[in-house]
């Protein structure tokens, strides 16, 4: 199954640097010189749009620097369509996308994309951030155990909903189905393009089920929308009442991914630490202290190399799920 190519939707919003000082006075440095563009490969309002945004915000109102940054938003397919267009800037180090590697590794396989992860010049992983499993407020299903045990007797009847075809929703749906004895290629899965498409699948009832960032889903829940059943944290989220997936002895089933930031390839060892440094200025900014807390992420730094060998360490990691799913190169 395929993936339907999306247009490419560009949303920009550019937000003017204020004078270098603050909590960054020392940031007066070559790197950044002129204005800074950050690539979303999602949708606005999704995960990726919302970490790009909290970047510009740090560099802005927390003072890093001195430039204009824009957030251009190209969603589709895995974040490969971005990414695609995304790798065309080769060496310039102006030009930056976030991601989280299990997702666009997923859209790299599952959409057999020409351009790769390994292509790229990594700068830094950032964080990491918990995913719940959904079902709609009027659902039968009250617990974990219930909506899996149906999964087990008719595979089928039971619709999924969360993020793009080979993602870590549908990665993590994959390893409850196999832990119950239903063959990966029985699920029955709906990709979508982003967080907004899933929420109107699960809220009008289309979908049975969901899984999706806490970022995403929090209001909802709040809302008594929708009911949560489970969380991939190590640890419960506050606010939610939701057991993790731990507890219920299925954490193993669980794929983590990291959210990062990658350059075009190209860039000189210098270039890529300039990057670095820079981004290791702006997490250690309460502007982006305050989006961690937010949207329930937890920091995970690892700057460029350890991103690198993250990402090809889980490359091989999805390549074997996917090819489970028949999604597989």
């Amino acid at each position: 199954m395929r993936t339907k190519l999306l247009a490419a939707v560009v949303a920009a919003v550019t937000l003017s640097g204020c004078a270098v000082g603050g909590e960054s006075a020392d940031a007066g440095a070559a790197y950044p010189s002129k204005a800074l563009s950050i690539l979303a490969p999602g949708s606005p309002g999704g995960g990726w749009d919302t970490r790009a945004r909290g970047l510009v915000n740090a560099l802005s109102a927390c003072k890093v620097a001195d430039v204009d940054a824009t957030v251009t938003n190209v969603p589709g397919a895995g974040g490969t369509i971005g990414l695609a267009q995304f790798a065309k800037h080769k060496g310039d180090p102006y030009q930056l996308m976030v991601m989280d590697s299990v997702t666009m590794l997923g859209g790299i396989v599952s959409n057999k994309s020409p351009v790769d992860l390994s292509e790229l010049t990594p700068v830094a992983g950032l964080s990491r951030g918990p995913s719940a499993i959904v079902v709609p407020a009027k659902s039968p299903y009250k617990d974990l155990k219930s909506l899996l045990d149906a999964m087990e007797a008719k595979p089928r009847s039971v619709k999924w909903t969360g993020g793009s075809l080979g993602g870590p929703g549908q990665m993590t749906v994959a390893g409850l189905a196999k832990q119950r004895g239903v063959a990966a290629k029985e699920i029955n899965f709906v990709p979508t393009a982003g967080g907004g498409e899933s929420m109107n699948l699960l809220l009008s009832g289309a979908a049975t089920a969901g899984i999706d960032t806490v970022a995403e889903l929090r209001s909802q829940i709040e809302a008594g929308e929708l009911r949560a059943l489970s969380v991939d944290s190590e640890q419960r989220v506050p606010g939610l009442d939701a057991p993790t997936m731990k507890e219920l002895g299925l954490g193993e089933e669980a794929v983590s991914t990291l959210a990062g930031v990658l350059a075009p390839a190209g860039l000189s060892k210098e270039q890529q630490q300039d990057v670095i440094a820079l981004l290791d200025k702006v997490r250690k900014t309460s502007c982006w202290k305050k989006d961690l807390e937010r949207n329930n992420w937890t920091e995970d730094w690892k700057p460029g190399e350890e991103f690198g060998k993250v990402l090809a360490e889980q490359r091989t990691q999805v390549t074997a799920i996917l090819g489970e799913l028949g999604l597989g190169k």
